[in-house]
């Protein structure tokens, strides 16, 4: 599948989750795994364990906020540094070597695409 042709389908952040109410996240995962297997070749943003498992489960596409921001990254819409030094402000976690190893790709991306102009 060429994700980065795809648009994304995600789930609902878990502070958003609270604000709406209890029963929301699950309500708002079941939500998107319905919509993503409607679509068939839409990648699913899921961030709870268990809508992840029910997902690949269906047979779905499956990426996490990394991969959704170097999806966005490629096709020009955010610059990936920016996006990493926000997260790293926020309570999520990722390891700092895969982090800098989509940015050493992410250059590498840009070098080529300066290439071809």
């Amino acid at each position: 599948m060429d994700f980065a042709a795809s648009p994304v389908v995600g789930s609902c952040e878990p502070e958003a989750a609270r604000r709406f109410g209890p029963g929301t996240s699950r309500r708002r995962e079941r939500e998107a795994i319905s919509l993503a297997s409607e679509l068939q070749a839409i990648p699913l943003l899921m961030h709870e364990r268990d809508g992840l498992t029910i997902a690949r489960h269906r047979g779905l596409q499956v990426v996490g906020t990394l991969a959704a921001l170097d999806i966005a990254a490629a096709h020009g819409l955010v610059e990936l540094q920016t996006m990493f030094e926000r997260l790293r402000a926020t309570k999520f976690r990722s390891p700092a070597r895969l982090m800098v190893s989509m940015l050493e790709q992410d250059a590498e991306r840009k070098k080529r695409q300066e290439g071809q102009l």
